[in-house]
C-alpha cells in the first residue's frame, strides 16, 4: 500500500490525512487530564469584571425583602450514622471522630477568581460511601461533599477560594452580598422551585459566569459565560445559529458546558472536582486541566518528522489500530475507560508510538508538576519505635514470603481513575542490588469486547527524604510517571496499611493524587481498627466518601510472579 501510494504521488497526502485523523484521538496522552483543555479566548479575565459589576449593581440586581428565604421543601435530615457494619462484618464501627485531622488549607490567592457554590446542605448527593460500610445512608450529603470540595480547590496550585451556602437557609440580602465579589457560581442539586429560581436569578445577575448542575430547567437557564447564556452555544441542546464552526469561540464554549455536564453526571468525587476546574480553567488557566491534549501544527510537524516510523507501524498493526479506534470512541473525559482500553489492547507498536511522541520528543509540549498539597507526612513510629527505613520497607513488603507472594491486596482506593480495577494485588520486594526495591501491582480488567485479562506494572522504588516516604517511577505504555508515596499508617501485625501517593506524568500533562486502604487478604480490617484508619485517611485530606470499594470477587489465577529477582526469597 505504501509503495503504491508513493509511486502515485499520494503517499504524503495519505500520511497527513492519517495523522490528522489520529490527532483527534487521545492515544498519545492516555494518562492526560480527565477533561481536555478548552482553548482560551480573549474573554474570561477576572480583573475586568469586578469594578464594572459594582457599577451595574443598581440596575442589574434588586435586593429582595429582608428575611426572604427559599421556600424549598427541605429533605428529611440525614439519619444518624450507624455504629454497625453491614451484615457479614458484624461489629461496632464508631466512624465519628471527636476532632478533624484534615490538613490545613493555605490562604487563597487574591488574583484567583472567587467562587460561589449554592446547594441543599442536607440533601443526599450521588456520591456514595464504600458499600460495605454503613453510615445510615448510602450517599454523602451535599454539605459533606462541598466542604471537601472547598478544601480540594484550596489545595490546588492556584489556591481557589470557594464560598459555600446552604440553599435552604439563605436570604436575598445574603446572596447579593456574596454575589458582588463572585466571578463564577455553581448551583448544585437544586430541585424544581420557582421561588428559588427567581430569587437566585434576580440576585446573581452580577456574576459573570457559572453553571447549574442537577437543577431544574428554570435554574439551568442561568448557566452562562461572560454574561452570555449557555443556551446560545450549548451543544446538544439548542443553537441560536444554524452552524457553529468548530474553531469558533461559541463552539468552544458549547463543548465546555457539555464537558462540565458530562463530568457531573458520572456521580463521583473526582469528576465533580474536574467539572469545577474545567469551568474555572476558562477564566484562569488551571494546571490540572490545562494540558495540551491534541496536536497543533507544531506538534504535527514534530510527529511527522520524528515519529514517522512508529506511526506507520501503529497504523499497520490491528491491535494498535484497535486501541486507537476504541480510545476515539471514549475520549479523554473518561479516564478510567481510557486507561482500561490502553491496558486491554497493549502492543509494542502502541508503546513505541506513545514513547516517541511523549518521552522522546514531547510533541505536545506538556510539563505537568506533581501536586504539593495537601501536605501529607508519613507515620512516625511503628511497633512502638521510631520508624526506620528498614521498618518502612518491611511495611511495604507486608506478609510476602516464599509461601505467599502477596504483599497487600486493595480494599478501597481514592482515585477512581486507577483504584477501581477489580482484584488489585500488590507485590513489594527487595531487589538484588543494595537498597533496591521493586513494586509489581497485578490487577484484572475486562476489555471492551468482554474478555477478562490480567495486567501487571513495574515500578522502581527509591528512598526519599525521611523513612516512610518513597519515590516511585515507572513507564506505562510509553509514558513515564514520577510519584511520591507515603506510608500514612499500618497495623503492627501488618494486617492493614494506608498508603498515599501524588504524582505526575509530565509529558502527558497529568498530575494526580490518590490513596489506598490495603489488607493482607483483601478483606475489610477488623471494625475496631476503623477509627484509626479514618484518622489516617483524614490526615491525608481524604473523607470516606472519596474512597471507592474494590471488587475482590473471582480473583483466582492471578499471575503473582515478580518481574525481578527477590533478594529475600530463595
Amino acid at each position: 500500500m505504501y509503495r503504491n501510494s508513493r509511486q502515485n504521488g499520494f503517499y504524503w497526502l495519505w500520511m497527513v490525512f492519517s495523522v490528522c485523523a489520529l490527532s483527534t484521538m487521545p492515544f498519545f496522552i492516555t494518562h492526560g487530564n480527565v477533561a481536555s483543555k478548552v482553548a482560551k479566548g480573549p474573554r474570561g479575565m477576572v480583573g475586568r469584571f469586578r469594578t464594572a459589576r459594582r457599577e451595574r449593581m443598581g440596575c442589574q440586581a434588586e435586593i429582595g425583602t429582608k428575611g426572604e428565604m427559599f421556600q424549598r421543601v427541605k429533605s428529611p435530615p440525614p439519619a444518624k450514622p450507624s455504629a454497625t457494619m453491614n451484615p457479614g462484618l458484624d461489629s461496632t464501627l464508631p466512624f465519628k471522630l471527636t476532632e478533624s485531622f484534615m490538613p490545613p488549607t493555605p490562604a487563597a490567592d487574591p488574583s484567583s477568581p472567587k467562587l460561589l457554590a449554592i446547594f441543599p446542605k442536607d440533601d443526599q448527593s450521588p456520591i456514595k460511601f464504600p458499600r460495605s460500610l454503613d453510615f445510615g445512608r448510602p450517599n454523602a450529603t451535599w454539605g459533606e461533599v462541598m466542604e471537601q470540595m472547598k478544601r480540594r480547590l484550596a489545595w490546588t496550585e492556584d489556591g481557589f477560594d470557594l464560598t459555600i451556602l446552604d440553599a435552604n437557609d439563605l436570604t436575598a440580602e445574603e446572596l447579593l452580598s456574596h454575589a458582588i465579589n463572585t466571578d463564577i457560581f455553581f448551583f448544585i442539586g437544586l430541585g424544581a422551585n420557582k421561588t428559588a429560581a427567581e430569587l437566585i436569578g434576580t440576585n446573581t445577575q452580577i456574576i459573570p459566569s457559572g453553571v447549574c448542575l442537577g437543577c431544574s430547567s428554570d435554574l439551568e437557564e442561568l448557566s452562562r459565560f461572560d454574561f452570555q447564556p449557555a443556551s446560545s452555544f450549548r451543544i446538544g441542546r439548542q443553537l441560536n445559529v444554524p452552524f457553529l464552526p468548530p474553531w469558533s469561540f461559541a463552539s468552544q464554549l458549547g463543548r465546555l458546558f457539555k464537558t462540565v455536564d458530562e463530568l457531573f453526571s458520572r456521580g463521583n468525587h473526582l469528576d465533580l472536582y474536574y467539572a469545577f476546574l474545567t469551568l474555572i480553567d476558562k477564566v484562569k488557566p488551571v494546571g490540572l486541566v490545562g494540558a495540551n491534549s491534541k496536536l497543533d501544527l507544531r506538534g504535527l510537524y514534530c510527529l511527522l518528522k520524528k515519529c514517522r516510523k512508529p506511526l506507520r507501524s501503529c497504523l499497520s498493526s490491528p491491535e494498535c489500530k484497535k486501541c486507537v479506534d476504541e480510545l476515539d470512541k471514549v475520549g479523554l473525559r473518561d479516564q478510567v475507560k481510557a486507561y482500561s482500553i490502553i491496558r486491554s489492547y497493549e502492543s509494542r507498536e502502541f508503546e513505541r508510538l506513545s514513547l516517541c511522541i511523549n518521552e522522546k520528543n514531547n510533541c505536545l509540549r506538556n510539563n505537568a508538576q506533581r501536586p504539593l498539597l495537601p501536605n501529607v507526612t508519613p507515620m512516625k513510629t511503628f511497633r512502638g519505635e521510631p520508624l526506620t527505613w528498614e521498618a518502612a520497607e518491611t511495611i511495604l513488603i507486608g506478609r510476602r514470603n516464599e509461601n505467599n507472594p502477596l504483599s497487600w491486596m486493595l480494599v478501597c482506593g481514592q482515585n477512581p481513575a486507577y483504584d477501581e480495577f477489580p482484584c488489585q494485588y500488590q507485590m513489594f520486594y527487595r531487589g538484588k542490588a543494595k537498597k533496591s526495591l521493586w513494586y509489581n501491582p497485578v490487577f484484572k480488567l475486562f476489555t471492551p469486547d468482554g474478555k477478562e485479562v490480567w495486567r501487571k506494572s513495574d515500578y522502581k522504588v527509591r528512598r526519599d527524604e525521611v523513612p516512610g516516604k518513597f519515590k516511585f517511577s515507572f513507564c506505562d505504555n510509553g509514558v513515564t510517571s514520577q510519584e511520591n508515596w507515603h506510608i500514612i499508617d499500618a497495623s503492627d501485625d501488618l494486617s492493614w496499611a494506608v498508603l498515599y501517593y501524588s504524582g505526575a506524568a509530565a509529558t502527558a500533562g497529568q498530575a494526580y493524587v490518590g490513596a489506598m486502604l490495603a489488607t493482607h487478604d483483601g478483606k475489610w480490617p477488623d471494625p475496631s481498627e476503623l477509627p484509626r484508619i479514618t484518622k489516617a485517611l483524614e490526615s491525608a485530606g481524604i473523607p470516606w466518601h472519596e474512597m471507592v470499594e474494590v471488587c475482590n470477587d473471582n480473583c483466582s489465577n492471578a499471575p503473582l510472579v515478580a518481574l525481578h529477582p527477590d533478594r529475600d526469597l530463595p
